[in-house]
């Protein structure tokens, strides 16, 4: 019998929470920010820039595709 697959629901965290992660030995720091344009109300701030996912700002740090979920610890 085949299993029945769930999406998981992934909101991000609440504003104000800082996320840390590291790249071949350099450290990198985002964080969480309030912004009225994105739909849960939340983004990403990484250098200066917003983002709307984990994954889109750590892309921008590896150059490749990344799981954000995994790369950002909180």
């Amino acid at each position: 019998m085949a299993r029945e697959k769930t999406k998981i629901k992934r909101e991000l965290p609440l504003a104000g929470t800082v996320l840390k992660g590291k790249f071949k030995g350099k450290p990198y720091t985002a964080k969480i920010v309030k912004d009225k344009t994105s739909p849960n109300g939340r983004s990403i701030k990484y250098d200066g820039k917003l983002y709307k996912s984990m994954t889109a700002a750590a892309k921008v740090i590896t150059k490749q595709s990344v799981n954000g979920w995994r790369f950002w610890k909180f």
